[in-house]
């Protein structure tokens, strides 16, 4: 009977060995997909006019495991702003029961459409109606708002100097798109700064390798107004 026993046992032990021998371990990766696509998304013409961002998510599955999106941990979604300009990202993690792990990145790019207008200007002509002079302006920069769409701020607006930044509004960026600018801007003492004409104002040229835009103004010097034309062109 004892003998018996000990064969029993042994048996049991060769084929647990067996199996145990013939299983593989899972080190297969789940898988890991975006619902949607990167995203691109475009500055509120007001401050704060974009809603928070809604996540559309990620999917999950496994070989062994089956469906484990509800595993997923997401970072760095928090961090997006659909009102400030600039480029998020989104992670998407996943591990499985084998501690196998994946992940997927979503990207979301919120952009100011008059981007391609930022930078310097080093060919811009300042013209007079009322007096017919004509000077030729360096080192104007152009740079655009992080929270206003087709916001841009001008430096060296009129020859005033580098650290003064008056505002424009351009209302598109295809050619004749028109360009406004809001009145009573600081220019420095005793000049103001009147308004611009938006009739005579506006997006000359937009492509791969050429910007160039025209805005016409009014300032006063504190002893009179007098009418310019500039023109941006790089």
């Amino acid at each position: 009977m004892r003998k018996n026993l000990k064969f029993g046992i042994l048996a049991l032990t060769v084929v647990a060995a067996i199996f145990t021998g013939c299983s593989k371990d899972d080190t297969t990766a789940p898988s890991i997909s975006l619902v949607g696509s990167d995203q691109t998304v475009v500055l509120p013409t007001t401050a704060g006019g974009n809603s928070a961002w809604s996540d559309p998510g990620a999917t999950a599955t496994d070989e062994e495991d089956g469906t484990i999106t509800a595993k997923i941990v997401v970072s760095g979604a928090s961090d997006v702003d659909l009102n400030r300009k600039g480029t998020y990202t989104v992670t998407y993690s996943v591990s499985d029961e084998a501690g196998n792990s994946a992940s997927v990145v979503r990207t979301i790019s919120v952009i100011n459409e008059s981007e391609a207008f930022a930078g310097v200007y080093n060919n811009v002509t300042d013209s007079s109606y009322t007096f017919q002079t004509l000077d030729t302006l360096t080192a104007v920069t152009v740079i655009t708002s992080d929270s206003i769409n087709n916001l841009v701020r001008i430096f060296n607006f009129g020859g005033f100097g580098n650290s003064v930044g008056l505002y424009a509004n351009f209302s598109g960026v295809t050619p004749l798109s028109s360009i406004s600018m809001p009145p009573g801007q600081a220019l420095p003492s005793p000049a103001s700064f009147t308004q611009a004409y938006t009739s005579d104002s506006w997006v000359i040229e937009n492509s791969a390798s050429d910007q160039s835009f025209r805005i016409a103004y009014q300032y006063n010097d504190g002893v009179q107004s007098d009418v310019f034309l500039d023109i941006f062109m790089r």
